[in-house]
Formats: structure tokens, C-alpha cells, sequence
């Protein structure tokens, strides 16, 4: 049971209350609980078998779905508990699963080259490349955090430069540029950005730049800089994630030493270590999964010069700004 994070008193609670609902059927709290649990293990145990990545694992979820309720009616009390039973439909239907995702996978794969092929027949030599109009970005300085607030100051005050004018922006989009040339409006823009550089350096640098009226090089420079006080997120993240692949692999070892074991008293110790191991794993996983990866209020606060509560409301009203303008 531990390769499916179920104890077996669990796991015999389950079996139990599967075998009533199948006698108690309009039971519709006892047919939820086992529903919802039923999907727990089928979003779960491939992954733990290792059948599965786990970024598949919900679409393997959605693939068994419309099947939960032919699953709970056709179990049988016997040698599986219901647990187990789910187990050995994963497996089988894992496999299905794998061959319908490569099946479709082919068939991309062949339309793609259809479509190639098509289009180079009707181009051939008169084939235009598409046009490069991204601004390319090599080599950039940044500078030190105690020179962030006349950076700051630098793109607040910089002179209206549309350097990219392949970037067409709507109607919308020249809705909010009109808004953040305001001053209040850019400052607060600016302060947002610098919330969470990283983003907007690797995503919408060109179309943000073009909103500002900047030069994009300028824009590039003051995000790379604030992007590094992120490095230490990262260092802490990448710990956080060396210290819970170290307690899976025990926890690996732990299963195939008790499933060899057969002194009573050492299965004792290395299923009370092997559940151990699982929470501190799980509490690992959440905590990664809960990290935030931006700048704090008081980060910024530090790094641009500007009040605490500046940094607070330029988010509120900027935000406000953003969805009255793309609404």
C-alpha cells in the first residue's frame, strides 16, 4: 500500500465502503467520498508506479473519468482490496493510454510533414523567410542595486522612443499606452514590473517596451538587475528540491529492502521509517510547490527607493488600471 500513499487501515476502510455503496446506492455522500477518492488514485498511482510523468497524470485522470462509476460497481471482495484493484486497472489501462497518446503523437507528427511538404511545393523558390523584428539581446550590463533608483528615475523620465515599430500594437493595447503615460500610471507600472522581472524579461519585453515608449535595451537593463536579487530564490528552491529527491530515493530503497525483509520486527522499524520518510517527502513537495518566485514588497522598497506602502498601492491601482483597460 505504501507505493499508493494508503495505509491499509485505509485502504480496508475504502474496500468497505465501496462493497456498502454498491449495496447502498443512493447514498450520495458515501458515493462522493469514493468517487472523489477513486480519482485521487487514479491521478496518483501512475506516477508513484512510475507508469506515468507526472504532468500526464491528469490527462490519464480524464481519460479513466467517464469509467469511476463502471470501476466502483464492478469491484469484488476477494484476495485485492479496492486500492489494489484500481492498482491493477492502472496498469492495464495505462498501457492503452500510452499507445492512444504515441498513436496521436504519429499522427501530428505525419500531418506536420504533409503540411511542410505542401508548402514547399506551392513557395518552392519563391519561399520569402519570415522577417526578424525582434530586437536582439546579448551582453547586457546590469548595474549595482544601490544605482537601481536612478535607473528607476532614467526609464520614468526617458523620452517617448518607439525603437521596434514592427510591434503594431490594438486598440486596446493603445487604450492602456495612452493611461501609462500618465506619470502615476508609468511609475506604478514600472514598480509591478520589477515585482517579477524574470517574467516579463523572457515573455513581453518588446510588446512592454512598445507600451512604455522606451528603448527596450534600457527596459532589459533595469529588469536584469532587479532579476538578480532572485538568484537567491533560486539557490534556496534548487536545495529545497536536491533534499526531496534525496528522501524519494530513500524512499525507494526503504520498499525494496522491506519487500525482501522477513523479520517481523525490522518490517516494524522500516514501515514506521518508510512513513517517516513519505511525510517529510510530501511536506518537501508542498513547500516547493508553495514557494513564491518574486520580489517581496519590502525588496522593492529597498531596491527602487520608494515606501513600502507606495509599492503596495502602485500593485492595487495598477492592476485595477490593467483590467479596466483589457476588459
Amino acid at each position: 500500500m505504501y507505493s499508493t500513499g494508503i495505509s491499509e487501515i485505509q485502504s480496508d476502510r475504502l474496500t468497505k465502503a465501496v462493497l456498502s455503496l454498491q449495496t447502498q446506492k443512493d447514498n450520495h455522500d458515501l458515493h462522493t467520498r469514493v468517487h472523489l477518492i477513486t480519482q485521487q488514485l487514479l491521478y496518483t498511482i501512475p506516477s508513484r508506479l512510475r507508469l506515468l510523468p507526472e504532468e500526464e497524470c491528469c490527462e490519464f485522470l480524464f481519460y479513466c473519468y467517464e469509467t469511476i462509476e463502471h470501476y466502483i460497481a464492478s469491484y469484488r471482495a476477494g484476495n485485492l482490496s479496492y486500492v489494489g484493484y484500481i492498482t491493477q486497472v492502472v496498469r492495464k489501462r495505462s498501457r492503452y493510454f500510452i499507445a492512444l497518446k504515441r498513436s496521436q503523437l504519429n499522427k501530428e507528427r505525419a500531418l506536420l510533414e504533409s503540411e511542410q511538404d505542401s508548402w514547399d511545393e506551392d513557395n518552392g523558390a519563391d519561399a520569402v523567410a519570415e522577417e526578424k523584428y525582434y530586437t536582439p539581446l546579448t551582453s547586457i550590463s546590469t548595474v549595482p542595486t544601490s544605482l537601481m533608483p536612478s535607473l528607476f528615475e532614467e526609464i520614468l523620465t526617458a523620452p517617448k522612443s518607439r525603437v521596434n515599430a514592427q510591434i503594431k500594437l490594438d486598440a486596446v493595447q493603445k487604450r492602456l499606452q495612452e493611461k501609462l503615460r500618465q506619470e502615476v500610471n508609468r511609475k506604478r507600472f514600472v514598480i509591478m514590473l520589477a515585482i517579477s522581472p524574470h517574467l516579463t524579461n523572457l515573455h513581453l519585453l518588446e510588446e512592454v517596451a512598445s507600451l512604455l515608449e522606451v528603448d527596450v535595451l534600457l527596459l532589459h537593463r533595469f529588469l536584469c538587475s532587479a532579476e538578480q536579487l532572485l538568484e537567491q530564490k533560486r539557490v534556496c528552491k534548487q536545495q529545497f528540491e536536491q533534499t526531496s529527491h534525496r528522501h524519494f530515493r530513500r524512499m525507494m530503497e526503504i520498499q525494496a529492502e522491506l519487500a525482501q525483509c522477513v523479520d517481523p520486527d525490522k518490517q516494524a522499524e522500516l514501515k514506521n521509517l518508510l512513513t517517516w520518510t513519505e511525510r517529510v517527502y510530501r511536506a518537501k513537495v508542498e513547500q516547493i510547490r508553495t514557494m513564491e518566485f518574486h520580489l517581496s514588497h519590502s525588496q522593492i522598497s529597498k531596491l527602487l527607493g520608494v515606501p513600502k506602502g507606495t509599492v503596495a498601492s502602485s500593485v492595487h491601482y495598477i492592476k485595477r488600471l490593467i483590467r479596466e483597460c483589457m476588459d
